[in-house]
């Protein structure tokens, strides 16, 4: 191959050099470092010996067994290093030897100690070692490990050989032949100087490229830079619609959870963020009455602009000719000028000039069929182009405004109904609380009270007092004057209960046919007593004529005083039971008296 051989030659070479200078480099490595490691090998033997080896010499002297200590100094003797090894006594005197002292470069001598001696040695190992020995295995070593390296590399080397055939040295000659397909190929000396010609016209060829290629990229820049004003306004115009869509999305979401009663300033503030944001001079919301009547306005305005929302503040929309009709049919009418509204609307067209408008866009609200209202935008200092999208998001406006109508107008329905409700609820508890005949509580609601007045006040460690009284000869009475006179003498004693206890903690309740109760929290037994007697006495100073009775020619009561103690009562039927009982002896002791916990002893 005639390209490539000078080329393969010089590769060739330079693999080779670096191989020697490589192996050369790594034997002085392996040397030295092998040097470091043997002398420390020679200065760990007599540490290694004293863990490893000694206690077992130690015992193996102690139990005079010759065998076991001569195989112990022949397995340190197989260590490296180690050439002479020898157990004498105490005096010195040799006990046992092994190896040879040639080549020995110093002795070492250790005393075989045992803890059963205390201090004093069983006798000195003496060991001689050998540095001369440890080079000529490091040398040993290190010539196997150079050998390991030469073949590494030889390896090494071909695969690169064949490498550079295949991937560098073919695809080279491939290119001088179709660069130069017509020169002489026979002098290999010179190819890289046919190659290097080559190159020379194929820069000459570039440069006319580049320039052409620079001229197309002027032009092209010019392009480029139009297209990138053209996007730059198209992005802005995107933010601008993103802003504005995002601010329907925020204002959508907080006027979902926003209260009734906050949401007239909400709207305000709508109005302003959305004004501000298409950069116009008036944003309203006008709400239509079901008479058809724009009604209760709400108008934003930029700094210096006067505002219309008084003007068309119960403006009758049938008054509108034209715009309203159109606005109706249509659901959206926008006008970037005046001029846009024909002659039929010349009248709207007028009265908008009048206030200052220069471009107008309106949304009908409705639901259903129902008209709610109109939004729109004025621009007064400046006429304004609608874009397309910003039309259809002012109809996303119209859409969340007409929601938030709709929602307050289901909101005051829902208060008026729950109102009505709650009457309706008040009526009917009212109605089963109380007693049909007296007016006063009847035993439904107190039973109902009886035990939550007795919890409080077991809680709290508050009096709590219980009166139940009782028509004398009630049945006499009805039997002598009739039912009807009986009914009037129970609202009587009804109304004379609701005099003496007024308080509205106080509780009297009809509780059977002419038998009542009265809890008084908060009240001690001396207290309620003293109540008891005053509504006694009361009741006889009314006077109502009993000629029936045995006890007076006029109407009494008997009354059982109960209170609440702890330590006897552990529920509001001990209490009513008791004061059941003081009913039952007043009555036992003649009627028309007051049996309180004082007088039941």
């Amino acid at each position: 191959m005639t390209l490539s051989k000078p080329l393969n030659q010089q590769l060739l070479q330079r693999a080779l050099l670096f191989s020697a200078a490589f192996c050369t480099l790594a034997l002085l490595l392996h040397l030295s470092l092998g040097y470091r490691a043997k002398q420390q090998q020679l200065a760990d033997i007599p540490q290694r010996i004293e863990l490893q080896l000694m206690p077992m010499l130690a015992q193996s002297v102690w139990d005079v067994d010759q065998s076991a200590t001569q195989q112990l100094l022949r397995d340190l003797l197989q260590q490296d290093g180690i050439r002479q090894i020898s157990l004498r006594n105490n005096q010195g005197a040799v006990l046992q030897e092994l190896g040879s002292g040639d080549d020995v470069s110093h002795v070492i001598e250790l005393p075989v100690q045992s803890r059963r001696t205390g201090d004093q040695p069983l006798g000195l190992l003496h060991i001689g070692l050998s540095q001369t020995a440890l080079e000529q295995q490091l040398w040993r070593d290190s010539l196997f490990t150079l050998l390991e390296l030469l073949a590494g590399l030889v390896g090494l080397t071909l695969l690169c050989y064949h490498f550079q055939q295949r991937r560098i040295l073919q695809p080279l000659q491939q290119l001088h032949g179709r660069m130069l397909p017509a020169a002489n190929l026979d002098d290999a000396a010179d190819e890289m100087a046919s190659l290097t010609q080559a190159l020379q016209q194929l820069q000459q060829q570039q440069h006319g490229y580049e320039a052409t290629h620079q001229q197309q990229e002027r032009e092209l820049a010019r392009h480029r830079d139009h297209l990138a004003e053209l996007v730059a306004m198209r992005t802005a115009e995107l933010e601008h619609l993103s802003r504005f869509q995002h601010l329907i999305s925020e204002l959508s979401t907080r006027f979902i959870h926003l209260p009734l009663q906050e949401q007239h300033q909400a709207v305000d503030s709508a109005l302003e963020r959305i004004g501000t944001l298409l950069e116009v001079d008036r944003c309203y919301l006008f709400r239509v009455t079901p008479e058809m009547t724009i009604h209760d306005n709400q108008e934003w305005c930029a700094s210096g602009v006067k505002s219309t929302a008084d003007f068309y503040e119960d403006y009758p929309i049938s008054e509108s000719l034209w715009f309203v009709p159109q606005l109706l049919r249509q659901q959206q009418l926008a006008f970037s000028s005046l001029d846009e509204i024909p002659q039929e609307g010349h009248h709207e067209r007028e009265r908008f000039a009048e206030h200052g408008i220069q471009s107008i866009a309106v949304v009908t609200l409705s639901h259903q069929g129902q008209l709610l209202g109109f939004v729109g935008c004025d621009a007064v200092s400046r006429p304004r182009a609608w874009l397309d999208k910003e039309l259809s998001l002012l109809r996303l406006v119209g859409e969340m405004l007409c929601n938030v109508l709709l929602r307050k107008q289901h909101m005051e329905e829902l208060d008026i109904a729950q109102h009505a409700l709650a009457q309706a609820n008040s009526k009917l508890e009212s109605i089963a609380n109380t007693d049909g005949l007296t007016g006063l509580a009847n035993r439904r609601l107190f039973d109902q009270r009886k035990q939550l007045e007795f919890t409080a006040a077991c809680a709290l460690k508050q009096p709590l007092s219980l009166l139940l009284l009782d028509v004398d000869l009630f049945k006499a009475y009805n039997d002598c004057f009739g039912h009807l006179e009986g009914d009037q003498c129970l609202r009587q004693l009804a109304h004379e209960l609701q005099q003496q206890f007024p308080q509205e903690e106080q509780l009297v309740a009809r509780i059977g046919g002419e038998e009542f109760a009265v809890l008084l929290p908060r009240t001690a037994a001396s207290n309620a007593s003293q109540l008891a007697e005053q509504l006694r006495q009361r009741v006889w100073q009314l006077a109502i004529p009993h000629m029936a009775s045995a006890v007076s020619t006029y109407v009494t009561i008997s009354i059982g005083v109960a209170s609440l103690d702890l330590a006897r009562h552990d529920s509001i039927d001990d209490l009513l039971a008791e004061a059941d009982s003081r009913l039952y002896q007043a009555k036992h002791q003649g009627r028309n008296r007051v049996i309180g916990p004082d007088d039941s002893h």
